[in-house]
């Protein structure tokens, strides 16, 4: 019996669009870095593939040993703060939560900042819906770890995960024991032909 949905946040409950760029763009004037946006945001993404934690600090001297402009940490600090503004999501994402809500214990389970994930769901008026947000300061996925902890207190055979990153999210849930369900509105690798949905909104005739 499934007690609980764990749900990714960027590209899941939150489209992440282009334009949030803008976010580092802010930072980037604001403390007067001359650095190209383009270059800092690249390596934000690249993170991931060098840690396994979320650390401002550790973020702050991986992107201070690949510039020439040194950072500050109240940089790191002001681009959270912008980043918890980067957040829209439609009626259809709210209806859905708001339906599962009634029937199933809900978690956001995220790789990145907790606050900063935090505020964006607050600003898209969807915290509410969540008991738990974890995000990556102990650990991300798709180490096993992370599944584990936002399972609890159930087992992870009595939770589903429902995330956009068949790697990440799908792959490393089902390998953890969660049951899951693919949001892959591209059409992309479904190789273990893991059961798959286009939009949120389908949600509400299988669960």
């Amino acid at each position: 019996m499934i007690k609980k949905i764990i749900f990714d946040l960027d590209d899941t409950l939150i489209m992440w669009k282009p334009e949030y760029i803008k976010a580092l763009d802010k930072t980037i004037k604001k403390h007067h870095i001359k650095e190209d946006k383009e270059f800092i945001n690249n390596l934000i993404d690249s993170y991931e593939e060098h840690f396994d934690t979320y650390d401002p600090k550790i973020l702050l001297d991986y992107i201070n040993q690949n510039i020439t402009e040194k950072i500050t940490m109240e940089f790191i600090e002001d681009f959270l703060y912008h980043i918890g503004f980067c957040s829209e999501t439609d009626e259809d994402t709210i209806d859905t939560l708001k339906y599962l809500n009634q029937k199933y214990e809900l978690t956001v389970l995220t790789n990145w900042f907790t606050n900063a994930q935090i505020n964006r769901l607050k600003h898209a008026k969807i915290d509410k819906y969540f008991k738990q947000i974890i995000g990556g300061e102990k650990t991300i996925k798709p180490n096993k770890e992370s599944f584990i902890e936002a399972c609890k207190p159930y087992k992870p055979e009595e939770c589903i995960m429902i995330g956009d990153n068949y790697k990440i999210d799908i792959l490393g849930a089902h390998n953890a024991g969660l049951k899951v369900i693919y949001l892959n509105k591209k059409n992309k690798e479904n190789d273990l032909k893991f059961k798959e949905i286009k939009e949120l909104k389908q949600l509400k005739n299988i669960l």
